[in-house]
Formats: structure tokens, C-alpha cells, sequence
């Protein structure tokens, strides 16, 4: 009978349990259950659960609003396979028993999954899961009168290690619990206020009996359950402790970097000011630039004239020296062109003024002189008629050599001046001269071509003879 009692009364405080921290989870997605063992049978709030508790989204297709039996279970079946691959759970329970109702299977899982989440992680110093956690408590209401942590089923049966660990947690605060004003003996009224302290300011839900507890009737298992939500509860504590310490931490930052960004702002305000002067100097500056560098192009322009007309200057002018140079030279030449034509003209004069002198005296000789020339010339030109005449005969005696033959020559220049009558004679006389030379070969031939004649003739007869 007592151990049937303690079984229903572990159902119990499994179900309170489980349920709490389902809800715990599923409030985070506005979900709840109410009744664990029909709550979960279409699966919706199952996989909502895991998927918040392993912190991965079930990639698998499910229905969210499974209208028949059989999706409710298919989708109980992704879950279970959920759990399976990505959580690493094997689960004693199917998904006929959810879908069933099977309330016996359905804490029988929890529970398994409860001690892997919230127990199996209890760790303290060298000790680990229910062993971990009840050094735990030891430690955290070691100085506490009247405690003496030993073992679960009846080191908490006065209630003192309850109201303990609710004084530790709240740090003596005797507003909220008088951990003095309770004593031993008072079992049932130290549990009803440890729990109700534990509910309200620790989180913590009323899952044990008060009468139960201080009978000793509560299963182990019951307890374990119930001191790890105490457990969780100072964790909890601590993480929104250092939650809080860094809240504050990054609030004091936020108030420095708040004020170090009013200063940022003023200085911001101030360089924006400087800098929107700069960039009024920098326009005036590039403004004064460009104005510069358009005199600057100007004046480079200007000289670069400039250079090419003192280049053409400069040319103009080596080409002036050149001139003088060579004009210089030609004055140095004509200088002594003209000394020495100076001179030239003064022996010219010299000789001029002696010619005329001399003149005078050969002129009446000249006369004479070219009178006898004139006669000579004329007796020479007769006598070449005359021998021209001899030369056109074949015998000497058909010559007539009393003849005259001047008066005839005579008469044909007589009408010219001196000096062309002179000309006249002397192209008579060359005339003459190359015909009578031509003329005269031709009679040497024929005259050596009649010897030769008669010499073939005198030997022939020579031979006709002998």
C-alpha cells in the first residue's frame, strides 16, 4: 500500500514537474499545456518543445494543424526521429503512446529526458547528477542551524534545508523569510514556508506534500526532481546575475560612450565648422590655383614668344655678323682690288702717257711700215695666182707670166679701209696657201703614180727583151 502510495504521489510530482518545464519552453512561442497526457497527441506542441529544448529547427515537413489520427502520429513519428538524429535520445516511448494517452510512458519519457537536460548537467566539484546535486545543497546551507545534509529521504524532512536554500538564494533578506524565527520542531510549518518562499521568489513550483515530506513517504526520485529546480534556480540566478552585471556593465559604458558621443558631437559640430571653413580656404585656394596657373600658361605662353623671337632675333643677328664677316672680308678684298687696281691704273696712266709718246714717234714710222706690208702682201698674192695658174696646166709653156693679176685683186678691196683691207689679204693669203698645199699633194700623187707607171712599163719591156 505505502509503495503504491509513493508511486501515485511520484506521478504527481512528475507531472507538476514536467509540465512546469514544458511550459517553461513553450512560453517562449505563446504555447501551454495543461494536461501532459493528452496535450502532446497531435504532436504540434511535441516538436515546439523539442525544437526550443535542442535549439534546432526539425527540418522535416510536419503538419501544424493535423486533422485525423494518423498525421497527429506522423507527426509525433518526426519528433521521435527528431529527437533521435539530431538531439541523440533514444526514446522509450512511441508515438502510439503519446497519441494514446499513455500517461505511464509519457512521464517514463520525461523523466528519462529530464535527467539528461537538468540532472545528468548537475555537476559539482568531483561529484556529478543526484550525488552532485546533494553536495550541492550541503555546501550551499553548510553554517545553517539545524541542517545537516546527508541524504534525500531525511535530511529535508524537518524543512530547514528547504527554507536554507530559499535564504541562501535570497541572500538573508528577512523581509521575505526569517530563517531565525523558524525552528526545528515546527517540521510542517518550516516545509509550508520554504515552499511557498521557493514558489514565489525562487521559481521554484510546489511539486511535494507538505504531510508526505515530513512523513518520509516521497520517492527519492521526487525529491531529486524537486531540489534541481532548486539547483536551476540559483544557476538561473547566477546567469541573470552576470546578465545583469554586464547590463550594467554596458549601461556605464553606454553612459560613457553617451557622454563620450556629446563630446564626439561637439567635436564633430567643431571639426564639421572646421572643416567647412577648410573647404571655403580650399575653393579660395584652388579658386586662387587655377587662377594662377592660367597667369602661370600666360606667362609661359609670353615665353615661349618671347624665346622664339629672341631665337629669330638671335639668327637674324648671327646672320648679320655672318654678313659682316663676310662683307668685312670683301672690304679687306676690295681694299687691295682696289690698291692694286690703283696701281694697275698708274702704270696704266704711266704706260698710257708713254704710249702717247711713243705713238707719236711710230705712227709715221708704222705708216711707212704697213705701206711696204701692204705692197709685199699684194706682190705675194699675185704671185700665188700665178702659180696657181702655172699648177692648172699640164705643160709649163700654156703659163702666160707677163700678165698682171693685181689690179684685178686689187680692185676688189680697194673700196675697204686700211685695216679691213689688210684683214682681207691675209684670209686671200690662207685661202690661197691651203689650196695650193692641197693642190700640190695631188700633183706629187699623180706624179708618183705615173713614175710608178712608167717603172712597170720599163720592166715588162725588160723581160718582152730577154
Amino acid at each position: 500500500m505505502t509503495e503504491n502510495v509513493q508511486e501515485k504521489g511520484w506521478e504527481k510530482v512528475q507531472i507538476r514537474a514536467f509540465t512546469s518545464w514544458l511550459n517553461g519552453y513553450l512560453s517562449k512561442r505563446n504555447l501551454v499545456v495543461e494536461n501532459i497526457a493528452s496535450d502532446l497527441d497531435d504532436g504540434v506542441k511535441f516538436i515546439n518543445f523539442l525544437e526550443l529544448l535542442g535549439e534546432k529547427k526539425v527540418a522535416s515537413k510536419w503538419n501544424p494543424k493535423p486533422p485525423s489520427r494518423i498525421q497527429k502520429i506522423e507527426n509525433l513519428h518526426i519528433g521521435l526521429t527528431f529527437l533521435d538524429k539530431e538531439l541523440h535520445h533514444k526514446s522509450s516511448a512511441s508515438a502510439e503512446d503519446f497519441a494514446d494517452h499513455n500517461l505511464k510512458m509519457i512521464l517514463g519519457f520525461f523523466w528519462t529526458l529530464y535527467k539528461k537536460y537538468r540532472i545528468a548537467v548537475i555537476k559539482h566539484e568531483d561529484k556529478s547528477s543526484e550525488e552532485g546535486l546533494l553536495l550541492w545543497c550541503k555546501q550551499k546551507t553548510q553554517g545553517y542551524k539545524d541542517v545537516e545534509i546527508e541524504n534525500y529521504k531525511n535530511s529535508f524532512k524537518d524543512g530547514l534545508a528547504f527554507a536554507a536554500l530559499c535564504d541562501s538564494f535570497l541572500e538573508g533578506n528577512k523581509e521575505l523569510l526569517d530563517y531565525e524565527g523558524l525552528a526545528k520542531e515546527n517540521g510542517q510549518t518550516n516545509l509550508a514556508t520554504a515552499f511557498e518562499v521557493a514558489e514565489k521568489h525562487l521559481g521554484v513550483p510546489r511539486l511535494l506534500d507538505v504531510e508526505d515530506v515530513l512523513e518520509g513517504t516521497v520517492d527519492e526520485r521526487s525529491m531529486v526532481l524537486y531540489i534541481s529546480l532548486f539547483f536551476h534556480a540559483f544557476n538561473a540566478k547566477e546567469q541573470q546575475r552576470g546578465v545583469n552585471e554586464e547590463r550594467e556593465r554596458l549601461a556605464s559604458e553606454m553612459k560613457g560612450l553617451q557622454g563620450s558621443l556629446e563630446e564626439r558631437a561637439k567635436l564633430s559640430a567643431q571639426l564639421q565648422s572646421e572643416n567647412q571653413t577648410l573647404r571655403e580656404r580650399l575653393e579660395s585656394l584652388e579658386k586662387r590655383f587655377e587662377e594662377e596657373k592660367a597667369a602661370r600658361e600666360a606667362a609661359e605662353a609670353e615665353l615661349a614668344r618671347v624665346k622664339a623671337e629672341l631665337e629669330e632675333e638671335r639668327k637674324k643677328n648671327k646672320g648679320l655678323e655672318e654678313g659682316k664677316l663676310e662683307l668685312q672680308s670683301q672690304m679687306v678684298s676690295l681694299e687691295g682690288q682696289v690698291s692694286e687696281l690703283t696701281g694697275r691704273f698708274n702704270v696704266a696712266e704711266k704706260n698710257r702717257k708713254q704710249l702717247e709718246e711713243n705713238t707719236e714717234s711710230l705712227s709715221s714710222t708704222q705708216s711707212k711700215g704697213l705701206g711696204v706690208l701692204k705692197k709685199n702682201l699684194e706682190e705675194h698674192l699675185e704671185d700665188l695666182h700665178r702659180w696657181q695658174a702655172f699648177l692648172d696646166f699640164d705643160k709649163v709653156s700654156d703659163v702666160d707670166f707677163s700678165g698682171e693679176v693685181r689690179p684685178a685683186i686689187l680692185a676688189e678691196i680697194k673700196s675697204s679701209d686700211f685695216e679691213e683691207q689688210l684683214q682681207k689679204i691675209s684670209d686671200r693669203l690662207e685661202k690661197e696657201n691651203a689650196e695650193l698645199l692641197a693642190h700640190l699633194k695631188s700633183k706629187e700623187s699623180e706624179k708618183q703614180l705615173a713614175l710608178k707607171k712608167d717603172q712597170e712599163k720599163k720592166e715588162r719591156q725588160n723581160k718582152e727583151k730577154k
